[in-house]
């Protein structure tokens, strides 16, 4: 299963939920990052080899550009705020988790 790492936006439940789970999930705000740019943000997720968990859409436009400069970049699970309750959303990010390997779910973005 692969591993998370939550932006401040996602909110707590989903990541306890995740953590009942057994899926590995660490946030921004336990390592400090809460005020961080969210290029470090994905970028140390990549370098731990965690998926980005996330609903802020700036991922998406950092993505855009990451991608049109032929940059790899952590896998992003993005979904939007509104619209699926905390149970649905543990459930797609946990299933998309146990999908494959990480290299190869490197350099997209997930939509769930």
């Amino acid at each position: 299963m692969l591993r998370g790492y939550a932006d401040v936006h996602v909110p707590f439940p989903i990541v306890q939920g995740l953590r009942t789970r057994g899926m590995d999930v660490v946030t921004a705000q336990q390592r400090g990052q809460q005020r961080a740019d969210d290029d470090i943000l994905l970028d140390q997720a990549l370098q731990d080899q965690r998926v980005m968990l996330t609903c802020d859409h700036d991922f998406l436009r950092l993505a855009a550009a990451l991608s049109s400069q032929g940059k790899r970049f952590a896998p992003i699970y993005f979904w939007r705020q509104q619209g699926r309750s905390i149970g649905e959303m543990i459930r797609r990010i946990f299933r998309e988790a146990n999908q494959g390997d990480y290299e190869s779910a490197c350099s997209r973005v997930y939509f769930l």
